[in-house]
């Protein structure tokens, strides 16, 4: 029976890579065994998928969504590498880009365990309102089993108000100490990584992070939750905590060579992450403060009226504005009417004339954040500082960073930033 089993796995493998999600839907039956974790949230999925990767693979194999692969395409590929003897948890990233994703998804996967981070206003073209985004989410416990667990942040009231099916396990994470799991004593401004304490049934313990930011407080917790939950011990959590680094692009900390510091943050560019990615500036340590801004994503105003916002914004943040794009005059000017010189509010036009400014000038103690929105000059200005660019496509709509993808010509400075460069925990 056994070796059935796994030769009938081992001829579905390929069907799944076209991928075709009736198989998926078969081989997610023959997972019986393994124990399937969903997470939502309009931020901090990724990071939480990745957390939580972290903590379950040193306990059991483990199988998670890579890439931000966030849809069916990605739910099929995770299942089928799933082994149906050994693979003991999956966990999987699940988007709400459009009505209905986050229902087809849960009847899929028919999470075990589903966690939601928070509600924003994302995706403006398709939910209206907070509610009409928070209904969607919520179809992710819409699935649960009788022995099911949900999963839910107690800071975000739309998330604590969501409906969870009649004798499904409720787990809550926030800031109360009336939740099942609460922290104290959160801490973020660099030079300090983001840490806090934990406290879970009375047991304290201190987790200490690779993150930069407060607002990441929620995913690291829902991580904690169902570690927890699962029988993971504090203390090896806090120490598979302490390893994991930041997905590429989001707020993550990397020295140059020159001994200046940047904030990479240009995955994500919506209000709530422009506003997170500021304060961490404004209360870092730093000699001079630099922001390389292209532009702001799920804006109602217009370019002019938005760039402008974000120019007054920096005039008071920082000692260096630059705007990238053909809009960015909007900002400068802003910047300049605020109060920031105009030698030091500077518009390019694109990311290799910003880098060819930015590289001579930064020094030990400099901070620069590079904020946008999934935009392709700011992860190559960034790698243009580390070394010779070779990727020349001139406009890319590929949704991802350069380090994700298979295109990019630079392995070897990925590998530098992300493996040599991203700070550490001291």
């Amino acid at each position: 029976m056994r070796r059935s089993l796994v030769s009938l796995w081992n001829v579905s493998q390929p069907l799944l890579r076209i991928p075709r999600l009736g198989v998926a839907y078969v081989l997610r039956v023959m997972l019986f065994r393994t124990i399937f974790i969903a997470i939502t949230g309009s931020n901090g999925k990724t990071t939480a998928t990745r957390f939580l990767a972290a903590i379950l693979s040193s306990q059991a194999p483990t199988q998670w969504t890579r890439l931000n692969r966030n849809s069916l395409g990605g739910f099929t590929e995770t299942i089928a590498f799933c082994n149906p003897l050994k693979t003991r948890f999956a966990i999987f990233e699940v988007g709400a880009g459009k009505p209905d994703a986050v229902n087809k998804a849960s009847r899929l996967i028919r999470p075990d365990i589903a966690v939601v981070l928070s509600v924003f206003l994302e995706h403006r073209s398709y939910f209206k309102s907070l509610e009409a985004v928070a209904r969607e989410k919520a179809n992710l416990l819409s699935r649960l089993p009788s022995d099911g667990v949900a999963v839910l942040n107690a800071d975000d009231p739309l998330v604590a108000s969501m409906p969870v099916l009649s004798g499904r396990k409720q787990l809550s994470f926030g800031a109360s100490s009336n939740c099942d799991i609460y922290y104290k004593d959160a801490i973020s401004s660099w030079p300090q990584m983001f840490k806090f304490t934990v406290v879970v049934n009375g047991q304290q313990q201190e987790i200490r992070t690779r993150l930069l930011g407060t607002h990441w407080i929620g995913p690291v917790l829902a991580c904690i939750a169902v570690a927890r939950y699962l029988g993971v011990p504090l203390e090896k959590i806090s120490r598979a905590i302490e390893q994991v680094p930041p997905y590429p692009g989001r707020m993550q900390v990397v020295r140059l060579p020159s001994g200046a510091i940047v904030i990479r943050d240009e995955f994500k560019g919506t209000q709530h992450t422009i506003n997170a990615a500021f304060e961490e500036l404004r209360k870092a340590c730093a000699n001079r403060k630099f922001l390389v801004f292209c532009d702001e994503a799920e804006s109602s105003l217009s370019p002019r009226k938005r760039l402008a916002k974000i120019g007054r914004r920096a005039a008071k943040l920082v000692d260096y504005a630059i705007f990238i794009g053909e809009k960015s005059q909007h900002g400068i000017q802003a910047a300049v009417a605020a109060g920031l010189s105009e030698d030091r509010a500077i518009a390019f036009p694109s990311y290799s004339e910003a880098a060819q400014f930015l590289k001579p000038l930064l020094g030990q103690g400099d901070i620069v954040l590079l904020k946008a929105d999934q935009n392709n000059q700011l992860p190559r200005l960034f790698y243009s500082m580390l070394g010779d660019v070779r990727c020349s496509i001139p406009v890319c709509k590929k949704r991802m960073v350069c380090d994700d993808c298979p295109e990019f010509k630079n392995p070897e400075l990925v590998k530098l930033a992300n493996e040599r460069l991203t700070v550490r925990v001291d």
